[in-house]
């Protein structure tokens, strides 16, 4: 069995993905030409956005705060639906005013252009959403090591306490992350890219038969019928 971890990266998608115990890592410009290479995985998880309400208000961001503590502030607002489609910046600030109350910040901004891609794929492609979920590489360390990281992810300690929840469940994180760095820049998939794609995979792999779990239970879903949750799965220090 096969299971995917992506992260977006400046060079696409950067995933990561382990099958029948081997791991390997790979670099998409493209959501879809990523799907149409691991469309036999049993899971996806992917750190995007999936499912925009309508006002903005999903109560996933809530209850992933709620859960990472000092790592809270990885948690980016995820625009309302009007807001993604836009045009501009400008506009999708007002957008988002207009239906939420709040403006979104250059971190949701930046991305924008990412959620997009993958709402439109989804829409455009039902199959997909039975295997690609919505996921969050911090609750994935912080299930992993037992509590929310220490450090961000981008200081030395943070690569440093990573790299060693990531080594328990991946024989060679270092040599995977030299596969990548022999073909892209740090500049096009930063070394955070490929650890989160990596918790990412680790997460869908012991999440395997259904053991997945959801932020929030239920699940909710948005007016296209996307799902409005981020998944996680629990490890044995839980």
């Amino acid at each position: 069995m096969k299971f995917v971890g992506v992260d977006g990266c400046r060079a696409g998608w950067c995933a990561a993905w382990v099958a029948d115990g081997r791991w390997d890592v790979g670099v998409y410009p493209l959501f879809a030409d990523l799907w149409s290479e691991h469309e036999d995985a049993e899971s996806v998880l992917v750190d995007i956005p999936i499912g925009l309400a309508d006002d903005a208000n999903r109560r996933a961001e809530g209850l992933l705060r709620a859960r990472l503590g000092p790592r809270r502030n990885s948690v980016f607002n995820t625009p309302a639906r009007a807001a993604l489609h836009a045009g501009s910046k400008a506009a999708a600030k007002a957008s988002n005013r207009k239906a939420a109350g709040k403006s979104l910040s250059e971190q949701s901004l930046g991305i924008m252009n990412k959620i997009a891609e993958v709402d439109i794929f989804l829409v455009d492609h039902p199959e997909a959403v039975e295997k690609v979920f919505e996921s969050h590489p911090e609750l994935c360390f912080a299930m992993a090591g037992g509590a929310p990281m220490g450090y961000a992810k981008r200081d030395t300690p943070g690569v440093v306490e990573r790299y060693d929840i990531l080594r328990r469940f991946v024989p060679d994180v270092r040599g995977l992350l030299d596969r990548v760095r022999g073909t892209h820049p740090a500049s096009k998939v930063a070394g955070d890219d490929v650890f989160d794609a990596l918790i990412l995979a680790v997460s869908g792999r012991r999440g395997a038969g259904g053991r997945l779990r959801s932020l929030p239970d239920p699940v909710e879903r948005d007016a296209a019928g996307l799902p409005m949750a981020i998944w996680y799965a629990e490890f044995d220090n839980q």
